[in-house]
């Protein structure tokens, strides 16, 4: 099913929707954002009891990399990687993926992942979208500059 874009072309629609969302990378820099990623791996670490038993963690500035994962983030229990999607994405959202993928990270050490674990609605999903946003406003109310 094709949508109808009353913008025109793709880029034309995102550059409606940052002007709309007001996504701009000028607000929070780069390496700023890498500091509060670290900041914030190590913060999820502790709070679920990793132990520092981490998966590789690697940020994207790849847009078309979450049409070719159909999400924003990955986590692969065979190559110990959880790579997230970062380009025009505010800090807060990019935590709340990485906290997600972390989650799912601690499910598979736990042997609680299967099949269907990635499914929509699943527990495991259900377990990391929950936890997710509440270790993300944990977070943020001690450092709110990641609601740039």
């Amino acid at each position: 099913m094709k949508l109808f874009n009353p913008y025109g072309s793709r880029e034309r629609l995102v550059e409606m929707m940052k002007k709309v969302n007001n996504l701009n990378e000028t607000l929070l820099p780069m390496e700023e954002k890498i500091g509060v990623v670290g900041q914030f791996v190590d913060f999820v670490n502790e709070k679920i009891g990793l132990n520092g038993d981490m998966p590789k963690v690697s940020l994207s500035q790849d847009a078309n990399e979450a049409a070719e994962m159909k999400s924003f983030g990955k986590y692969s229990p065979e190559t110990n990687e959880l790579r997230v999607v970062a380009v025009n994405r505010n800090v807060a959202d990019i935590l709340r993926t990485i906290a997600h993928e972390l989650i799912h990270h601690k499910q598979f050490k736990n042997n609680e992942l299967n099949p269907n674990s990635g499914e929509t609605g699943s527990e495991q999903e259900n377990e990391a979208n929950a936890l997710a946003g509440v270790l993300l406003r944990e977070f943020g109310q001690k450092n709110p500059i990641i609601f740039e």
